[in-house]
C-alpha cells in the first residue's frame, strides 16, 4: 500500500532532514530520496492547494497512510483542524472525528477500512504560527546571534519604513538570522544539517513521534 505526506509548500525537505539527522528511518517503501520526493510528499503550493490534496487522498484506494502538515499562520490551529474535519466528515464517521476531536497536540486518526491519517499544525498544534516558527524553537537561546537578530528585528518594526507585519515578524527573524550567519543564507535544510539549530532539543520529540504513529517506518 501507499503512503504519503501532504504539505503547504517546501516544509518536506527541512522536516525530513530533521527526521533523518534523528536517526528516524524513512517511510516504507520510501527509502531512495527519488522515491520519497516525487511519490511520498505531494506539495500543494498553498494552504488551500494542500487541502484539495487531502480530499482526494482520502479517497485514494491504494494509500493505507496519509499526513497532512499545514501551517497555523493568524487563522490558528483549531480553525485550522475545524476546516480539516469539514473534509474528513465525506469518509470518516462522526464518532471517530468527536474522538480526534478531544486529542491535544497534533491528531492521528484511526477508522476501520480507511487510511490511517495524521494532522500536524504548525508550529505546535496550538495557537498561531508556521514552520518559522516551530524552527526559531530550535535555536539555542544562549545563541548571541539570535538576540542581535531580535533586537533588530523589534527596532526596526518601530520605524517609519517598515513593512514587516505581525504575521510575517517570524519569518523576517529567522530568515534575518540565517543571514548572518557564518555562511548566509542556507536553506531550512542545510541549516540544520550544519548543525545551525539545536536538533536534540526536546522540542523535537512530538512532532518525530507523531510521524512514527502516522507512518508505517522502514525497520
Amino acid at each position: 500500500m501507499a503512503q504519503k505526506l501532504i504539505v503547504e509548500g517546501n516544509d518536506a525537505i527541512a522536516l525530513a532532514t530533521l527526521c533523518k539527522l534523528r536517526g528516524l528511518k524513512p517511510p516504507l517503501g520510501y527509502e531512495s530520496p527519488e522515491k520519497f520526493k516525487q511519490e511520498f510528499v505531494a506539495s500543494g503550493g498553498g494552504y488551500d492547494k494542500a487541502l484539495a490534496l487531502l480530499k482526494l487522498a482520502i479517497y485514494q484506494a491504494d494509500l493505507s497512510n496519509i499526513g497532512i502538515i499545514v501551517d497555523a499562520n493568524d487563522a490558528g490551529a483549531a480553525t485550522r483542524w475545524q476546516a480539516i474535519r469539514n473534509i474528513l466528515i465525506e469518509r470518516y464517521s462522526e464518532g471517530t472525528l468527536a474522538q480526534a476531536d478531544g486529542q491535544e497536540g497534533p491528531k492521528v486518526i484511526k477508522e476501520a477500512n480507511l487510511p490511517t491519517l495524521g494532522i500536524w499544525i504548525m508550529p505546535d498544534n496550538d495557537g498561531t504560527g508556521y514552520l518559522e516558527h516551530f524552527l526559531s524553537g530550535l535555536v539555542p537561546p544562549e545563541e548571541g546571534l539570535w538576540a542581535h537578530a531580535n533586537s533588530v528585528i523589534a527596532t526596526l518594526r518601530n520605524q517609519p519604513f517598515n513593512e514587516i507585519t505581525d504575521a510575517k515578524s517570524g519569518k523576517a527573524l529567522l530568515h534575518t538570522w540565517l543571514a548572518w550567519k557564518k555562511e548566509p543564507g542556507k536553506p531550512f535544510g542545510q541549516a540544520l544539517s550544519a548543525k545551525y539549530f539545536d536538533i536534540q532539543s526536546p522540542k523535537v520529540e512530538p512532532f518525530l513521534e507523531w510521524f512514527k504513529a502516522t507512518f508505517e517506518i522502514t525497520l
